[in-house]
């Protein structure tokens, strides 16, 4: 008798109360394991160090149990620490799926510099990516504050809309606001602001250039696609939501505050409706190609990206940031449906690297 085909989600367990916890991606995983159980694959949940173990949670009708686990066939990888993917242990982990002939996808996050350089060897690319650059120091910013009205400088691992500057110019200086943070401060001088910056940077940065994106109500808005790998190089948008940005603020994630809509509302609030189904066709072509792309280029298997893209006041669409690991809550299922088509879309791509193998 063959052995039945086995997939595992590897996260941080929080093993504290009765029934452990998976963190934000906890009702994700529920829809992973009903879903699993109707393509009759044996489905679990584990951290690096149970997976080393042999241990994991698998979901019964009366809750998870934590219980002994076969290897898995495929992992799907869904840490949230960055510095762990970088760790001994990670890399035990990795010998040990690759001793047991198994697959994992989702890799490691890739950093906002490598996913830019990637991008910039496809030339097709090239009018949707913002002028970027790496920090080196404030000549480099110097130099993009004399070409565009606005910048932005932003941590190569941030996530979450944390930990970005905008920097604009203005007949009184240069005005400088955090995502964190409702103030604004002004410098008059360049000089002034490069010292005020060098004590709050900590971090590898990247320079970019400032979009002036289309609004709501004066508020930024982008659009959040999520594209998931079928077979080999091809992909599908499974999700697409527009995200308004609060009041006051100019970055538009959920984390920050911001507002969730369907893309098509917002895109019949600025075109005609042959308008707006064109342009998000192309938001979706950018998206698409964007993933194919990045799974292209990077080392390792990537099975999903959230894409990040927002169009100006021009109409000019572009890729603002992508997400290897993206967040699951703007991923809305209709009332109707209770696993979403991501949800069946990790389950089916692993599916499809098992029967690769066999």
């Amino acid at each position: 008798m063959s052995k039945q085909r086995t997939m595992a989600v590897l996260t941080e367990i929080h093993e504290t109360s009765e029934q452990p916890s998976f963190g934000s991606i906890h009702h994700f995983c529920e829809e992973l394991a009903a879903y699993a159980k109707k393509r009759d694959l044996f489905f679990y949940v584990s951290s690096p160090t149970l997976y080393l173990e042999g241990v994991g949670y698998q979901r019964t009708e009366s809750g998870w149990v934590k219980r002994g686990v076969p290897s898995a066939d495929v992992v799907y990888n869904r840490l949230h620490s960055r510095k762990f993917e970088r760790s001994p242990l990670f890399a035990e982990l990795l010998a040990q799926l690759a001793k047991e002939n198994g697959s994992m996808f989702n890799h490691r996050f890739l950093h906002k510099w490598e996913v830019h350089c990637h991008f910039e060897r496809h030339e097709y690319l090239h009018p949707y990516l913002p002028k970027t650059a790496l920090w080196s120091g404030k000549d480099a910013l110097e130099a993009f504050l004399g070409a565009f009205p606005s910048v932005f400088l932003k941590p190569i691992h941030g996530s979450q809309g944390r930990g970005i500057f905008c920097l604009e110019r203005s007949d009184g200086g240069i005005c400088l606001r955090h995502s964190t943070s409702a103030s604004t401060a002004v410098y008059r001088s360049f000089d002034a602001l490069a010292s005020a910056l060098q004590q709050h940077i900590r971090t590898p940065m990247i320079i970019q250039q400032g979009l002036e994106l289309r609004t709501l109500d004066g508020r930024p808005v982008d659009f959040r696609l999520l594209c998931h790998r079928v077979r080999h190089n091809d992909w599908r948008v499974t999700s697409a939501v527009a995200r308004i940005a609060p009041p006051g603020q100019f970055v538009a994630n959920l984390a920050r505050g911001g507002e969730l809509m369907a893309v098509n509302d917002v895109l019949r609030k600025w075109y005609t409706r042959v308008d707006a189904f064109q342009h998000k066709q192309l938001l979706k072509d950018i998206a698409l190609e964007a993933a194919s792309v990045l799974a292209l280029e990077a080392e390792g298997l990537y099975g999903e990206f959230g894409i990040d893209l927002a169009i100006d006041i021009h109409g000019q669409p572009w890729i603002i940031e992508v997400n290897t690991k993206p967040s699951k809550q703007t991923d809305a299922a209709a009332p109707y449906q209770t696993i979403r088509p991501s949800t069946k879309a990790i389950i089916d791509y692993s599916l499809t690297l098992m029967e690769e193998k066999e």
